[in-house]
């Protein structure tokens, strides 16, 4: 009979009579078997993070196990908490696709007649890890079509999606957009972990996931997934990672042909959560005045709501007039709130807020005027002006 993954970590462990651990070529945690707690750092970090950090990896790939094509021992780190282990690669057609890693703190293990039967496990783990991620990258192309502005193309998707059992033809379903910036590296999602009912499309600096849903309009789920991204991330990269992840999800749709709809919407909130001072993870039914972004194409919104006055402003205001404004209107007119956040005398805030009315010709004491600055202001940053007026 075939064993799964699971299985083959058990069979594994049984036959070493030690812990035993498989994962994928990118470390993720797939599976793993635990006979006693005799277990070290690294391991529970595996566990409990669902794959390793970029230190703990430049570690263990110093010994080749990328390409060993048989056991490699790794010794003791007290540096890194690890205990030795035995490494089996597990190969398939001269690949390795992930690592049967069993602990083997005192060498005794590497030199039991079990190892070679463990070999040929790794072997079968080789083979069903390859067949997976042939799988993933064929429901990675599957998941483009779907979201293809194609209307043909994206409903033939829809189709094979649902021939395929991966979402029901009634499920409801919702995207979320996952972005790394820099985009230098994939984004560090474990798939193994995704619970069922979720297609995955994972690369560099970007991830896009269609979600089903328990029910329509629920988007705990998906929020729950984002989550388990944005932890994942800070488990593998470190409170000291340069990069920024930022997180969208679409609004609920009653059908995966309706997906299109969901992943305009969560790339639209994903670029609201990658503003300076976003949320990071941005839902599309709380965007509230961000949704003007999907309205049309970005030129046109510009030219609506980035009228000349609010150009002026922008230009030649300078931060201190920009932020000054910004926090008033954000305050509703508040001059005590005003000038708390900034930080300024009351007779400061009121000059600026004269210059700023000089500047731009706008009468803040009235309520159209005050909305046309605050919703100038608020959308600018994600906004690409019209070339023609020389703007960034």
């Amino acid at each position: 009979m075939a064993l799964d993954l699971q299985e083959i970590v058990d069979l594994a462990s049984r036959l070493l009579e030690q812990p035993a651990l498989l994962e994928d070529r990118d470390f993720n945690l797939v599976a793993f078997h635990s006979q006693n707690p005799g277990i070290d750092v690294v391991r529970q970090r595996s566990i409990l993070e669902r794959g390793s950090s970029v230190e703990v990896r430049a570690w263990f790939e110093q010994f080749g196990i990328a390409t060993a094509a048989g056991p490699v021992s790794t010794p003791v780190d007290p540096e890194h908490g690890t205990l030795g282990r035995l490494c089996v690669p597990a190969r398939w057609n001269g690949v390795n696709h992930g690592y049967l890693w069993v602990l083997d703190p005192d060498g005794r293990v590497a030199r039991l007649p079990a190892v070679a039967e463990v070999q040929q496990l790794a072997v079968h783990a080789g083979a069903l890890l390859a067949q997976r991620a042939m799988g993933r990258y064929d429901v990675s192309m599957l998941l483009d079509s779907l979201l293809s502005p194609d209307p043909s193309r994206s409903s033939g998707a829809a189709d094979e999606i649902i021939e395929r059992t991966l979402v029901g033809p009634t499920d409801p379903v919702v995207v979320v957009d996952v972005r790394l910036h820099p985009a230098e590296d994939a984004v560090p999602l474990n798939v193994w972990s995704l619970p069922r009912g979720v297609v995955a499309a994972v690369g560099p600096g970007h991830a896009t996931l269609l979600v089903r849903l328990l029910e329509d309009g629920d988007l705990s789920v998906a929020t729950r997934i984002a989550a388990e991204i944005r932890r994942q991330h800070e488990a593998r990269v470190g409170s000291g990672w340069p990069g920024r992840l930022v997180i969208g999800i679409g609004d609920a749709q009653p059908s995966v042909r309706l997906a299109r709809a969901s992943h305009r919407q969560a790339t639209l909130a994903a670029r609201v959560a990658g503003l300076e001072d976003g949320p990071r993870t941005a839902a599309w039914p709380d965007l509230g005045v961000y949704r003007l972004l999907g309205c049309g194409p970005e030129g046109e919104l510009a030219a609506a709501v980035l009228d000349d006055r609010v150009h002026r402003l922008l230009e030649r205001g300078g931060d201190e007039l920009v932020r000054t404004a910004q926090v008033f209107l954000d305050e509703a007119g508040s001059m005590q709130r005003t000038t708390a956040r900034l930080g300024v005398h009351r007779q400061t805030a009121y000059h600026r807020i004269r210059r700023i009315e000089q500047l731009t010709g706008l009468d803040l004491a009235r309520g159209s005027d005050r909305l046309v600055l605050h919703l100038g202001l608020t959308l600018a940053p994600l906004l690409r002006t019209d070339p023609a007026r020389g703007q960034r």
